[in-house]
């Protein structure tokens, strides 16, 4: 079972990015331009830029790779609103799976460790406070991850 976790806590041991590249595009999030970046690196703007393209065409495949998952029916996107009780968020995973006719592997205690580990601190009181999105692959594996818009 592998738990997507909340910023900060996050276990990406797999990912279509290198760690230079993340380095880089946090750094150009931080609004730090190309030539202080390859100084701070000590490689070449051009450098910097190359890298920066890769890891924007990286980040585009990964996306069009979940969302083409989900159109050609090869997971299950479940999404929970905010302010959403943990009990009625994991019957709706659970009746998500039964729909699609996808045994879930995770048990309810499993599911409930699961959304408590995303979520952490925005569950007060048995209420998810922020919103929730759930991915059921065909194996029966559970991914889940927070969404901050909703």
């Amino acid at each position: 079972m592998r738990i997507h976790m909340p910023a900060g806590q996050k276990d990406h041991n797999i990912s279509f990015l290198t760690e230079r590249q993340k380095e880089i595009m946090r750094m150009r999030r931080k609004n730090l331009k190309k030539a202080e970046i390859a100084k701070i690196l000590n490689i070449t703007r051009q450098d910097v830029t190359i890298l920066e393209k890769r890891a924007m065409i990286n980040i585009e495949k990964a996306f069009n790779t979940i969302e083409m998952a989900y159109e050609e029916g090869l997971s299950v996107r479940v999404e929970l609103r905010k302010d959403i009780q943990i009990l009625d968020a994991i019957k709706e995973i659970l009746a998500a799976g039964d729909r699609e006719k996808i045994r879930i592997k995770s048990s309810i205690p499993e599911i409930f460790t699961i959304l408590k580990i995303c979520q952490g601190s925005n569950i007060k009181n048995g209420i998810i406070q922020k919103g929730t999105e759930a991915s059921i692959l065909p194996d029966g594996s559970l991914k889940v991850r927070q969404i901050n818009d909703w």
